[in-house]
């Protein structure tokens, strides 16, 4: 008899722990974890699975320069935020990452600010935007932004050709 109460608390505590990991904050998390992982790592394959698709292809371009150009150093989740709608479908997590661009070899730190949507049991990325710190890290490259003309760079307006010149 003793073995079958043993046998029935046993199941009911572990329900409870299954019931409890199924928990939308839990998946929010584990989310947030396994993107912001995946992007740090390289695993982009890993990290677009926690993408909406509409915003697939905007985070594609901001990520291109990721383990190419750009090397990230290190990542911290800052915080995360579940319930930041009425419904409790959105949620929104800050994250602090130090990073370098392979010329300069200079740790920059930009902490960007992830807007996620319920979707079905999980949650997807459907925005990334520069809170604070350096904007370099989420800029698209000037080979990949769309055709819409050259675009000036503020650093470069004052520049004077002539000086350079090598046929004085």
């Amino acid at each position: 008899m003793f073995g079958r109460f043993w046998w029935a608390g046993l199941l009911l505590g572990m329900s409870g722990c299954l019931i409890q990991n199924l928990s939308p904050e839990t998946r929010l998390r584990d989310s947030v974890i396994e993107l912001n992982e995946g992007v740090r790592w390289g695993r982009m394959d890993v990290a677009t699975g926690h993408v909406s698709p509409v915003f697939q292809n905007q985070f594609r371009l901001t990520h291109m320069r990721w383990g190419r150009d750009i090397q990230i150093a290190d990542s911290e989740i800052l915080a995360v935020n579940a319930h930041t709608e009425e419904d409790g479908s959105g949620a929104v997590s800050r994250v602090a990452i130090r990073w370098y661009h392979h010329e300069t070899m200079v740790i920059a730190q930009t902490i960007v600010r992830q807007a996620w949507q319920k979707h079905k049991q999980t949650f997807l990325l459907t925005n990334e935007s520069v809170e604070s710190g350096h904007p370099g890290l989420l800029a698209i490259s000037e080979v990949q932004q769309p055709a819409e003309g050259p675009v000036e760079s503020e650093e470069y307006e004052d520049f004077d050709d002539a000086q350079w010149s090598s046929t004085e």
